[in-house]
């Protein structure tokens, strides 16, 4: 039985599905047949509501292999539906996302997406993800399920990145092409680091702009690698960023609800974001360290086992990194140091510079 039955009903019209190359841009398409815990949008595909969401997508595949594009964004109203989920106390400061991409119920790859500070307000993140299904693994049904979740954080990592990350995660546009159109080169490859992330190999916190194609600032000590290979090297820059703003909290007093209280807040807010990014510029403590004296860690995000890694310092403020992986499977890389209690109005940053596999 096709799994699409399963949904059927018999006040149902048949809904016809979308040949390839498709490009979902909307929630209200018809071709989106299913939301679980995903509100609809409308210049949007649309926005997780809870821990994990998904949306199920009709298309027409002939029984090839296809390549699934995602363009993942994070704006301030995920901060404000994050907001509501995870209750934060006050002063808990907004900290990187980490999100697992599935389709079919297999995860595919991993994107970690944070906003960085800006003089007056946050600045957006995007984040692409890339994958390929098998002529097999889309059925007859022609139906395509794109969810996304929490990861497995490794022990190392819990306490640095968002809990509940999926909770208001918006999905821009869904591309779906035939795989022979656009296949992959073999043998080792090299790209730089603003392609790698467009392409969706490396995550580092996210691309800006209203496409998300930009490099934007380093703000993350964090990287996710999704390159399909035993052996990944990635050549990281080594800096400092402000650290990120408390997260927004919900008012919970009726006066600080109305039109009048918003305004007042949302005015402190935008002043204690100038106020910390001058802070930012103007210390002296925001240097970054040497790239010898950093501790690297890297993890499988499908169990949180550990990876062999190595890295060497070429310079100063460049660190070269290798991960060997045991399983196929997103993985993390994360950046230390030994004494991290000396931080206070910057944080440990990295920008990635080169990836080969």
């Amino acid at each position: 039985m096709a799994i699409g039955t399963w949904f059927a009903t018999e006040f149902d019209d048949p809904v016809p599905a979308r040949d390839l190359p498709a490009v979902f841009t909307s929630g209200g398409d018809p071709e989106v047949l299913v939301a679980d815990r995903f509100s609809r949008g409308v210049a949007i595909v649309g926005r997780v509501q809870a821990e994990s969401g998904a949306v199920v997508l009709k298309v027409r595949t002939d029984g090839r292999a296809v390549r699934v594009r995602v363009n993942l964004h994070v704006d301030s109203a995920s901060q404000a539906a994050w907001s509501r989920a995870a209750s934060p106390a006050r002063g808990v400061r907004e900290l990187p996302r980490l999100i697992l991409v599935r389709a079919q119920a297999t995860a595919r790859a991993a994107v970690l997406i944070h906003r960085h500070r800006g003089r007056v307000r946050m600045v957006e993140a995007h984040a692409w993800v890339e994958f390929d299904l098998g002529a097999d693994e889309v059925g007859a049904d022609g139906l395509l399920v794109v969810e996304l979740a929490d990861a497995a954080l490794p022990p190392w990592s819990a306490s640095s990145l968002s809990p509940l990350s999926a909770v208001g995660v918006r999905i821009n546009q869904v591309e779906i092409s035939p795989a022979e159109d656009a296949d992959r080169p073999t043998g080792s490859r090299r790209l730089p680091g603003t392609a790698a992330q467009l392409a969706g190999l490396v995550s580092a916190g996210g691309l800006v702009g209203a496409r998300g194609r930009g490099e934007g600032q380093p703000r993350s000590r964090f990287v996710v690698v999704n390159a399909d290979d035993a052996e990944v090297r990635c050549r990281l820059r080594i800096t400092a960023a402000s650290t990120p703003p408390p997260a927004f909290r919900h008012p919970s007093r009726d006066f600080l609800r109305r039109k009048r209280g918003q305004t007042v807040l949302k005015a402190l807010r935008v002043a204690r974001r100038g106020a910390g990014y001058a802070l930012f510029e103007a210390s002296p403590f925001t240097r970054s360290p040497h790239a010898d004296h950093l501790v690297v860690r890297a993890a499988s995000l499908l169990d949180g086992a550990d990876c062999r890694v190595s890295a060497t310092a070429p310079a100063a403020d460049a660190l070269d990194v290798t991960v060997e992986r045991r399983a196929p499977g997103p993985v993390l890389i994360g950046l230390a140091e030994p004494d991290e209690s000396r931080r206070r109005v910057s944080d440990l940053a990295c920008q990635v510079v080169e990836v080969q596999w």
